[in-house]
């Protein structure tokens, strides 16, 4: 009874966070971050009498970020890829990819790699693009109930970037289409592999630390007398977070300085559905059918992150909230980005060696499973090729 309560007065604080996120987002573009950094002054006037051992005096600054420039910028290059539409098969690179796996979840991940890897910038409020490709498996209404609450993978990217306001957009509207379209088939079975449409949101801003990420730079060049306007009495109430959690008293939500990524929307198969319909087929017949159509619909997303020069990608268990077995999306990931070229498969080894990294974000109770799986996939064709070679 009580992890009910706790579970319903979370989902009644993200959903007062979602509808912040949609004011600002759909709104005027503005928010406050509220940073505490050394008073850069201060530092300056008492270089030569502060001691090796002296307390760096510290500030609280609000800091006013205006994505509304760069929010325009995603929502008009946002692009919709129909099934039929066909995308390249990439060239691979002469540097190996890189594999990294991690329990944190995905928009934790993408921050990281943002603040460490991009250049910092003299330009606080230009339109900025990212190389960071994150997939969002989307098979319902844009943001699937994050106004609500809701606690998924999608939600949690709804509440926390602008991505709401790319996937509201007209632009965006043919990929809901889509979906609706497949679901309405006569055939149960063909309208639970749903459709091959893509979304492309570039430049989404992310604004809002996720749950449990406490990363930050320790040196970011900020200049509070510079960059910020300091807290007084009349942006008091600004120094309160969104909302606070009332197991840990932790922040809900928190305000961050913009990161950035491209996002690409698609549907994940409804595998219990498929399962469920299938009452023709054997078991054998329709994991088979599972399987090749999450791979293929893999390759599609993976051929529009090269198509579009994303070269980073953080990546999840696509298909796995609904249904797709773990060890199959940790094994379809292995063949296409790592294992070598198959006759008897032309996917296999498509994407090796094409992006410099690829960072899987999964649950951490999924995470040595699939971690593990996606080595013994490795390691076995390897194994397969060394005999053949003898």
């Amino acid at each position: 009874m009580y992890a009910r309560a706790a579970h319903r007065a979370k989902s009644t604080q993200w959903a007062l966070i979602a509808q912040q996120t949609a004011r600002i987002v759909l709104g005027d573009g503005k928010y406050v971050e509220t940073r505490r950094a050394p008073v850069a002054s201060t530092l300056a006037n008492a270089s030569e009498t502060l001691q090796p051992s002296s307390v760096v005096p510290m500030r609280t600054w609000h800091i006013v970020h205006d994505i509304s420039g760069q929010v325009r910028h995603s929502v008009l290059s946002t692009t919709f890829y129909p099934p039929s539409h066909n995308l390249p098969k990439p060239m691979a690179s002469v540097h190996a990819s890189t594999f990294e796996f991690s329990k944190h979840s995905a928009l934790s991940v993408v921050r990281r790699l943002y603040l460490t890897n991009q250049p910092p910038t003299q330009f606080p409020y230009r339109v900025h693009n990212s190389n960071i490709g994150i997939l969002s498996p989307l098979s319902r209404r844009p943001g699937s109930g994050f106004l609500s609450g809701s606690s998924t993978f999608n939600a949690v990217l709804a509440r926390s970037t602008s991505l709401i306001s790319s996937l509201t957009s007209t632009l965006a509207h043919p990929f809901f289409a889509s979906l609706r379209e497949r679901t309405r088939l006569p055939d149960p079975a063909a309208a639970a592999l749903s459709t091959d449409a893509l979304l492309y949101s570039p430049s989404v801003v992310g604004l809002r630390r996720d749950d449990a990420d406490h990363f930050e730079l320790t040196n970011d060049d900020f200049d509070g007398e510079l960059d910020a306007i300091p807290a007084d009495p009349t942006t008091k109430d600004l120094e309160a977070p969104p909302a606070v959690n009332a197991q840990n008293q932790r922040a809900m939500g928190e305000y961050v300085s913009p990161y950035f990524m491209n996002v690409v929307s698609a549907a994940p198969i409804l595998a219990g559905a498929l399962r469920s319909s299938s009452h023709t087929s054997s078991e054998l017949e329709s994991d088979r059918l599972l399987r090749q159509t999450v791979k293929s619909r893999i390759a599609r997303v993976l051929r529009l992150f090269v198509a579009r020069g994303d070269t980073t990608l953080v990546l999840g268990a696509f298909g796995y909230e609904e249904g797709t077995p773990i060890v199959m999306v940790a094994q379809i990931y292995a063949e296409l980005l790592a294992c070598s070229p198959n006759p008897g498969d032309v996917m296999d080894g498509e994407f090796r060696n094409v992006f410099q990294k690829v960072i899987f974000a999964v649950p951490a109770k999924l995470h040595s499973m699939f971690k593990n799986t996606f080595e013994m996939r490795i390691f076995e064709d390897k194994l397969i090729h060394s005999l053949e070679s003898c």
